[in-house]
C-alpha cells in the first residue's frame, strides 16, 4: 500500500484529485453542451473545409451529435465520480470512492487497449517514426494513470481498514452505557 501520492497524504490527494476531476468535468460539459447547441454551424463548417465531397452534411451532423453525446455521458459520469471521490474522502468512506475507481479502471483498461493497438500499428507500420514519439508521450500518461489509481485504491483499503477497526468499538460501547437496553428495539406502551 501506498502512503503518498505526488508527496501528499493519500486523503489530501483524494481531494485535490477530486477536485480536478470536478473542475475538468464540469468545463468538458459546458463545452459540449456548447458544440451540441451548435452542431448545425460546426457540420457546416467542416464541410465547407473539406475538398472533396466524400461526406454529406447529415452524415457529419450525424456523427457529430452521437459522438458529442457519447463523450458529454462519459464527462456527466465522471464529474460524479469525482464528487464522490471527494466526499468519500472527507467523510472517510470507502464505498464512496468505489465510483471513481470503477470509472478509473474502466478508463485505464481502454487505454491499455489502446496502447497495445497503437504498439502493434508502430510494429507493423512503415510509419514507426510518427507513431513512436506519441507512443511514448502517452505511455507516459498511462504510467501516470496507473500511480494516481494505484494511490486512490491505496486510500481506498485504508478508510477501510479504520473503518473496521472502528466499526467494534462502537458496537461495544453502545451496550455499556444503559445495562438493561441493548442492541434491541426500545420497548413502547400504550397510554
Amino acid at each position: 500500500m501506498m502512503e503518498k501520492v505526488c508527496c501528499m497524504r493519500l486523503s489530501t490527494a483524494g481531494v485535490v484529485l477530486g477536485w480536478i476531476g470536478v473542475v475538468a468535468s464540469f468545463i468538458g460539459t459546458i463545452l459540449l453542451a456548447t458544440i451540441l447547441g451548435n452542431a448545425d454551424v460546426i457540420a457546416k463548417s467542416i464541410l465547407g473545409n473539406m475538398t472533396d465531397g466524400a461526406a454529406k452534411y447529415d452524415e457529419i451532423h450525424m456523427g457529430l451529435i452521437v459522438s458529442c453525446s457519447v463523450y458529454l455521458a462519459i464527462v456527466v459520469l465522471n464529474l460524479l465520480a469525482s464528487g464522490m471521490l471527494i466526499l468519500g474522502t472527507m467523510k472517510e468512506r470507502h464505498l464512496m470512492l468505489l465510483p471513481w475507481l470503477i470509472n478509473s479502471g474502466v478508463g485505464l483498461l481502454f487505454s491499455i487497449i489502446y496502447h497495445f493497438v497503437l504498439l502493434i500499428l508502430a510494429l507493423t507500420s512503415a510509419q514507426i517514426d510518427r507513431i513512436v514519439p506519441v507512443l511514448i508521450v502517452t505511455l507516459i500518461g498511462l504510467g501516470l494513470h496507473i500511480y494516481i489509481y494505484c494511490g486512490i485504491y491505496s486510500l481506498f483499503k485504508q478508510i477501510q481498514l479504520t473503518r473496521e477497526q472502528q466499526q467494534p468499538l462502537i458496537n461495544q460501547s453502545q451496550g455499556a452505557e444503559v445495562p438493561n437496553q441493548g442492541n434491541s428495539y426500545p420497548s413502547y406502551t400504550k397510554i
